[in-house]
């Protein structure tokens, strides 16, 4: 079952250069949610849970969709995975240089960024947590402490 069709990436596009091939862009929207389905393992049986919430959620579904599209623009965009283009235009004496560098660590390659797989995994954007140590028979399992309560008594 595919999330994203192909007129959510033409429709997202910025430019007048967005693909025709309905087709073509299917298959890379296919590859892109097969990767987040192997990198997210739970994220199907997650957006169905949220579909049978009352009143009904598609918060991820809809997140889904914005990273596929994302990863199919990038590939759509960059299909040769340059990573850098320099241009030269001489006329007369006078000459124009242009730079394009493309960002992210493996250009043109169908892969989320870590901000994209961290929205689909559903960790804590702050990526800070805690443990307890404490074995969960104790009685102070769980308890949290003000380390200042000494300063407040």
């Amino acid at each position: 079952m595919s999330w994203t069709i192909p007129e959510d990436v033409t429709d997202a596009w910025i430019g007048d250069d967005a693909p025709g091939d309905d087709t073509k862009v299917q298959l890379w929207i296919d590859k892109a949610e097969r990767e987040l389905r192997r990198r997210v393992p739970d994220l199907q049986a997650r957006i169905d849970a949220e579909a049978e919430l009352v009143p009904p959620s598609e918060e991820l579904l809809e997140t889904a969709k914005d990273v596929v599209v994302a990863m199919v623009t990038r590939i759509f965009r960059n299909p040769t995975g340059t990573r850098q283009k320099n241009a030269t235009v001489t006329t007369g004496p006078f000459s124009e240089t242009t730079s394009e560098t493309v960002g992210g660590n493996s250009p043109g390659v169908l892969e989320p960024t870590s901000d994209e797989l961290s929205k689909l995994s559903g960790l804590s954007e702050s990526g800070a947590f805690t443990v307890d140590l404490l074995p969960s028979t104790s009685p102070f399992s769980g308890v949290t402490y003000d380390p200042l309560w000494w300063v407040t008594n």
